[in-house]
Order: C-alpha cells, then structure tokens, then sequence
C-alpha cells in the first residue's frame, strides 16, 4: 500500500486476522500530515511479523514514484497474490507487477480504474498499467463498467467498495440519533432549524464557497436553516469573512478540526444534510453511516468513487456542478420534502450492505477462491 492511513484500520484487522489467509502488508511513511494506523493498538500486535515498512520516495512532495524494497519482496516472496494501489505514477509498482507475472504470481490492483475523461497518452498508458493486473478490485460499480467499455474481462473485476471503521459506528448511531438539536447546536441561534453540514478540509478543492453562497442566498429574508462547518484548512479566513452576517445572525458556526469520532457522529447524526459541493468522497461514506443524507455535483469523471454510494432522491441528491442557483433550489427542495427518519433508513441501508469490511471481506474470498463477481 502507498501509506497506512487511519480509515483503514478495520479492512486491515479483517484480512490480518481472517483465517485461511497469511496476509502481509507493505507501507510508507505519508508526504504530509495524514492520520496513520497505530500498529501499537492491541488489534495488530499479535500480527506485527507481517506488517513492513518500506521506504516511500516522492516527486515534488505529493506524487509517490518509488517504494524501496518493493521489488526484491517480489522477487524473493513466497505468495499466490500481490495486491497493489492502481497508481501508475509509481514506477515500482510496474516493475514489481511485471516480476510477478515472470514468476506465476497473480497481479491485483485495488485502484479507482478509469475516471470516463482519459484521452490519448494517459489513456494508453493507464490501459498498459492496468494490463498487468491479472485481477482489478475497484471502489464502485461505475469503474467495472468504464474498465468493460476499454475491453477488461468483466469477470476478472471485483467491486470491493470502501469503508470506515463501520462496527464503532454502527454502535454510536443507534445511541445518537435520540439527541436533541439543542443538545449538539446550542450555538445557533436557533438550533431547532434544519441543519446543513460540510465536515472535512475547508481547503478550494471542496469550493465551499458554493455552498455558503448558496445559504446566504436563501437565508437572505428569512433564517431557513443552519449551516455548520467541521473541521479546518487553509479557506478558513476566507469563507468566515464571506459569511460574517451569518456569524453574526447565528445561522453560520465554524468549529475547527474535529478528531473525536464520538463529537463528529453527534454532528452528523443531528444534521439533516450533508454537502460537499466539489468532490464527495469519504465524507459521503461517513456522512451516511450516521444516517444523514449527502448532496454533491453530479460530474462523474471529477468525483471521488463514494459519489456512487448516493441514489438520486433516495439517500441524497445531486446538484448541476459549480451551479450555485441550482444548489439552493436543490436544498430548499430536499429539507422541504423530507421525511428525515425515512431518509436516514435509507442512508444505512446502502452502509450496511456493500461500505463496510464484512462485506469487502466476502468480495476478497470470491476473488482468492476463482469465484465470478457478485456485481
């Protein structure tokens, strides 16, 4: 794997753990900040002989190009499988798949696939990359179908979805969703509105802008809902000073970076929308899992894969990218018409039968055991 991030910790517990298997993972150290597993954590400890360190080697910071000691673990390894990240940026991933296949070892990749804008170049280069996987597992559903339209074996391509650390939060939703509004908001001036909630980095990818636009301009006459941001990033200044009458008028609250998992379930349980107006991904997942429905643009080919996980009009909705008038109307449609128990049935649902590490595991037996794919 490129790094060990946080988020991963259950699926890695699930295959260190599962008994038929002897799995060994690989990892670096990230370019940044970014929260990584605690192998010291009880769940790991009886597995450390099979987790390893390589040293990761990054371009300009932020685009890992070489993994050293990959490939002589290839060369030298006693397995049936290795499973790679689809990054063709890494130049020792290609020479560490190519050394498997010289040696009978099948080649998996855990990749997005194709986003549906790849054009001439980097789209015969990911084509060549992805050729020498004898197996794909892929986030969502939409990759199986674009990798099939490029000429990949539909039955070589396993929809392993993603997932967060579902069994705490199956536990915390079933005792957070009696909570009061007052109990999570006290600072909104009144907490008993709708509330929409970002939670992530406040950084230009996310164009938070957007959304806070949005609400000013339908707060404009009449406070018709809350809007919470949680967490912190480098647009922080920038989107308190665009919205300081909302600071002032209590409909708008910031409450900085948020690690408490307990704190952000509280959040996201007690909101009524979640809306990631540029790319979605993880934070639909999350945002779900505690019930609560998720809003994103609807260009597929600049999403994250998580996008899939919204059903039109079911467990979320989409709005007409970077289209501020649309999203307005979107939102006041969808808190006007809710019926907020019902949607948060809905949101579990789809948690609970594909994003979540029971499930990846069955999807990771299928493929170990020459079984076709379930979807």
């Amino acid at each position: 794997m490129n790094v060990a991030p946080h988020y991963r910790a259950p699926i890695w517990t699930a295959l260190l753990h599962y008994p038929d298997w002897k799995v060994h993972f690989y990892y670096g150290d990230p370019f940044n900040n970014v929260q990584t597993i605690d192998f010291e954590i009880e769940e790991f400890a009886a597995k450390r002989d099979q987790i390893h360190k390589v040293k990761n080697y990054w371009w300009k910071g932020d685009k890992l190009i070489w993994q050293k000691g990959v490939i002589r673990e290839c060369w030298n390894g006693k397995f049936e499988y290795a499973i790679f990240p689809g990054d063709m940026s890494r130049l020792s991933t290609w020479m560490a798949a190519i050394v498997c296949r010289l040696r009978g070892v099948k080649v998996v990749f855990w990749e997005h696939g194709f986003y549906g804008d790849e054009k001439g170049v980097k789209l015969m280069l990911r084509k060549a990359f992805f050729s020498l996987g004898h197996k794909h597992l892929l986030y969502e559903r939409r990759a199986k179908k674009l990798m099939t339209q490029h000429g990949f074996n539909p039955d070589d391509m396993y929809v392993v979805f993603n997932s967060l650390d579902y069994n705490a939060q199956k536990v915390m939703r079933d005792r957070l969703q009696n909570l009061k509004k007052s109990e999570v908001f006290p600072f909104f001036s009144d907490p008993h509105l709708p509330v929409v909630i970002f939670i992530g980095r406040l950084t230009d990818v996310k164009k938070l802008d957007i959304l806070l636009e949005a609400m000013i301009q339908m707060n404009h006459t009449k406070k018709k809902a809350n809007l919470l941001f949680v967490g912190d990033g480098s647009n922080i200044n920038k989107l308190k000073e665009m919205g300081r009458e909302g600071l002032e008028e209590g409909w708008l609250h910031f409450t900085g970076a948020s690690f408490d998992e307990e704190e952000n379930g509280r959040y996201l349980s007690m909101s009524d929308l979640c809306v990631s107006p540029g790319n979605v991904g993880l934070t639909a997942i999350h945002s779900l899992s505690f019930g609560t429905p998720v809003c994103t643009h609807d260009n597929m080919c600049k999403q994250m894969p998580e996008a899939e996980a919204i059903q039109d009009g079911y467990n979320g909705f989409f709005f007409k990218e970077n289209d501020t008038k649309d999203l307005k109307t979107k939102i006041e449609d969808w808190l006007n018409k809710m019926d907020r128990q019902q949607i948060r049935k809905n949101a579990y649902e789809i948690i609970d039968k594909y994003y979540n590490p029971p499930y990846q595991l069955t999807v990771f037996n299928r493929l170990v055991s020459g079984e076709m794919p379930e979807l």
